[in-house]
């Protein structure tokens, strides 16, 4: 009986891999099969020669190839002939890593195998050195041409040269850990694609949608303001654009390392980059908080959540958090809520601030010092992935209380408009419930900005108050009035913001209450905005003029 011939892809325990390389090896030119297993994880590397450079792109693009990377952890390279053997004469350090004598499982009998020698370490070292000092001299060039079009405040071209700068670490990181480099793709799709290798580097880039990036937005908004002739002044980005380019040159340099060690020492040990890895046991434990937690998961799917603040007043604790992911509505957070109640009743309270990632990274310039301030690792309390990115936080960040000007108009104009009813013709209170309801939802708002720099929309009355408690927790010695309040408050306000065909009764005891906490709160808030001098003197004049009130000094709010 003849015995059949032995595989040439015996080594490999999985039998579809295995028939999928007899198959190609069948359908295609094939000069060699490279095998490579790390030691230290579960991956495998497979490297394929072809004879054909057309056959690279064909295969390339079949399915097997991402199934063998998600399912097995086998990861597998295309080459041709021509390049393999240009990329071994540069001394390309991961072609001479993976392509050793000692490292072919497949050979054809008629395949041009003498580009492969046995090299000692000190040959190859000088190759090496070149190939890396090539990198090094090529960007030392294009960070001192960032640096000097920053002195010379040429905003936009700062932008461009910091794209080609990172675009430019992204193909040697592609490279690097693949072989080639993708000709003709986006920055979006070099940073997708790097992913597959790489995905610390999600860390860094904080993502518009699932394809495509913040950084390249802003990268686009530039070239348009180049093509009109205008100019983009966003110079706090430029340290969050050197934090992400410097990131990258360390995994550059990371690499470089790994593979000379693996060259030199002809064994699998993976040399990977410092990273930071989420436990869930670092933080004290919570049982309250950690049952919070599997509630709301139940709910939305999130990236992150941050437990940033904690207050206890009498018998009720409320925690703070800042829940992080897509669609993070407001009627969700209404039903989390409500779901949280039916499980802790009032003994427990949450405060949810929801929103997306790509949502914080376009409004830094107005609440960066809110964020920056809540997003630390201390306050991080669950993340579904260890390489969710920070914003690019702009540095230096001068915060502005921009629009405080209209927050404060309007706040003032609600008080003043809700006295000029109540105090008007007798026995009329229509609208008073809604005004004083407007009134209350303003001046949370307003005092929320004053104080910490966010403006928050969409959030029920109660929530906005724990909000003014969070930003400045003096202001709860005024919840002694909330609770001589013949309601509930917070449900008689957020009742009141929308219309209902009834009569307006209100009662003497309730006016007079009424009366006294819009009194309390536009003193509190006039304290803060006037007496602390955050409105110039021109503002300060204008709504003046417009209120024609003395309001703003001995008024009848402060009587």
């Amino acid at each position: 009986m003849k015995t059949p011939n032995k595989s040439p892809f015996s080594i490999l325990t999985n039998e579809l891999i295995k028939n999928t390389l007899e198959q190609i090896v069948k359908d295609y030119s094939i000069g060699q099969v490279f095998y490579k297993k790390e030691k230290q994880t579960t991956r495998s590397h497979i490297l394929i020669q072809l004879n054909k450079f057309a056959d690279v792109a064909k295969l390339r693009s079949k399915r097997w190839v991402k199934e063998f990377r998600d399912q097995y952890q086998v990861y597998v390279y295309f080459i041709d002939y021509s390049r393999l053997q240009y990329q071994l004469s540069k001394g390309h350090p991961f072609i001479e890593y993976h392509c050793q004598r000692s490292s072919i499982i497949y050979q054809n009998d008629y395949s041009r195998s003498s580009i492969l020698k046995d090299r000692i370490w000190k040959k190859y070292k000088k190759k090496f050195n070149r190939y890396e000092d090539i990198f090094h001299h090529e960007h030392e060039i294009r960070k001192i041409k960032v640096e000097r079009l920053i002195s010379e405040d040429s905003y936009n071209s700062v932008f461009t040269s910091f794209e080609e700068l990172i675009q430019y670490d992204l193909e040697y990181l592609e490279d690097l850990y693949s072989g080639d480099r993708t000709s003709d793709i986006d920055l979006n799709q070099r940073i997708n694609q790097l992913l597959i290798y790489i995905p610390e580097l999600q860390s860094y880039f904080v993502k518009k949608n699932q394809r495509e990036y913040f950084l390249t937005e802003l990268f686009a908004k530039v070239k348009k303001a180049i093509d009109e002739d205008d100019i983009i002044y966003n110079t706090e980005m430029f340290e969050s654009l050197r934090i992400i380019e410097d990131s990258l040159f360390t995994f550059i340099e990371t690499r470089f390392y790994e593979l000379k060690h693996l060259i030199k020492k002809q064994y699998e040990k993976i040399y990977k980059v410092d990273q930071y890895e989420f436990h869930r046991e670092e933080y004290p434990a919570d049982e309250i908080l950690e049952k919070a937690i599997d509630r709301i998961l139940t709910f939305i799917e999130l990236e992150q959540i941050y437990f940033f603040h904690k207050t206890t007043y009498g018998e009720v604790t409320t925690y703070y958090l800042l829940l992080i992911g897509s669609n993070v509505n407001n009627e969700k957070i209404k039903a989390i809520n409500h779901s949280l109640t039916s499980i802790f009743g009032n003994e427990y309270k949450f405060l949810l601030v929801g929103h997306n990632r790509y949502w914080i990274q376009k409004n830094l310039y107005q609440y960066q010092s809110f964020f920056v301030f809540i997003m630390q690792g201390k306050n991080l309390v669950y993340s579904s992935d260890q390489h969710h990115p920070e914003p690019h936080w702009e540095m230096p960040h001068q915060p502005q209380h921009s629009d405080l000007y209209f927050h404060y108009k309007s706040t003032l104009q609600s008080s003043l408009q809700f006295y000029k009813l109540i105090d008007g013709e007798q026995e009329n209170y229509q609208g008073v419930d809604n005004l004083f309801a407007l009134f209350l939802l303003s001046f949370c708002r307003t005092f929320i900005y004053v104080k910490t720099f966010y403006l928050p929309n969409y959030m029920t009355s109660e929530a906005l108050w724990q909000l003014c408690i969070y930003a400045d927790k003096d202001i709860y010695k005024y919840n002694y009035l909330f609770e001589q309040f013949s309601n509930n408050i917070f449900s008689f306000t957020d009742y009141n913001m929308s219309v209902h065909h009834s009569i307006g009764k209100v009662d003497t005891e309730k006016a007079n209450c009424m009366k006294m906490i819009v009194k309390k709160l536009m003193n509190e808030l006039k304290e803060t905005v006037v007496d602390g001098k955050l409105l110039d003197d021109f503002k300060m004049n204008l709504m003046c003029d417009k209120t024609k009130s003395t309001i703003l000094s001995e008024n009848k709010l402060g009587s």
